[in-house]
């Protein structure tokens, strides 16, 4: 018994803080908190659940603020909608230190799954991406047509333009970071909409933080939040914006830049 004392002690040693970037989640936003808390609950010894309301129309922020008096939550209320980037950034820049790691509302992809991404963790990396083109992943519920088509055509621009071929999966919206990793690459991000998760993975790239992806279970939603014809703009125009930044210098941290002058 004493040996199972220790395991358990040593399990919940770490604390790590849960970003969730909320728009327009008002029928599942409240169960899906209590899901992702009682998972963590026995996992860690602390724990915090950020909620990031980004300008949501249909109530949740009112579901959010039920949960608000637990110790464990915070919420960000974001009167405007300006995007899932601009919104985990502010849940990330608002952060205690700790583990790190933001996931989609919905949970498509179980909170369960951590499991797996803390024991490489332990193995030394850095920036932990779920891949849905890894071996080992399993899609339950298939992701919509029109929204396959837009994900290829996104990855191959993404190659092209910010030269990156070794990430298989930028988009997988469950993503980890070692203590300390989080708080250097979010304040050198500049893109707010779906292409900031390639931003973040180009940014913990450029300062060479160990990067690696996990094949997970992904239940794709039903619905999809893109924008057929406006997103792949805002999309291909973000990705030159990701690559104009690298050449004025713009990814670096403070002592890198003092090293310049």
């Amino acid at each position: 018994m004493g040996e199972n004392l220790k395991e358990t002690d040593r399990q919940k040693e770490e604390s790590i803080t849960v970003v969730v970037p909320c728009f327009n989640e008002g029928k599942t936003i409240y169960q899906n908190i209590k899901k992702i808390a009682q998972y963590l609950k026995g996992k860690f010894e602390h724990f915090e659940i950020i909620a990031v309301n980004d300008g949501s129309n249909d109530g949740t922020i009112n579901e959010l603020k039920k949960i608000q008096l637990n110790p464990h939550f915070k919420i960000i209320d974001n009167k405007k909608n300006a995007g899932k980037g601009k919104a985990v950034k502010d849940g990330v820049l608002a952060s205690n230190n700790g583990i790190l790691m933001f996931l989609d509302a919905d949970l498509a992809i179980p909170i369960e799954e951590l499991k797996n991404f803390l024991i490489e963790l332990k193995n030394g990396y850095d920036v932990l991406i779920a891949s849905r083109f890894m071996p080992g992943s399993k899609i339950i519920i298939p992701v919509m047509w029109y929204r396959k088509i837009m994900e290829k055509v996104f990855r191959a621009l993404r190659m092209i333009i910010i030269n990156d071929y070794d990430v298989k999966d930028t988009q997988c919206g469950f993503k980890i970071f070692k203590g300390g990793v989080a708080e250097k690459i979010f304040p050198l991000l500049t893109t707010k909409r779906f292409a900031f998760e390639a931003e973040v993975i180009f940014v913990a790239k450029k300062l060479g933080f160990k990067i690696k992806e996990l094949p997970v279970a992904l239940q794709n939603p039903k619905k999809s939040r893109i924008r057929i014809f406006r997103d792949p703009f805002n999309m291909f125009f973000d990705l030159l914006k990701i690559r104009l930044n690298d050449f004025l210098g713009k990814y670096k941290l403070p002592s890198q830049l003092s090293n310049v002058f």
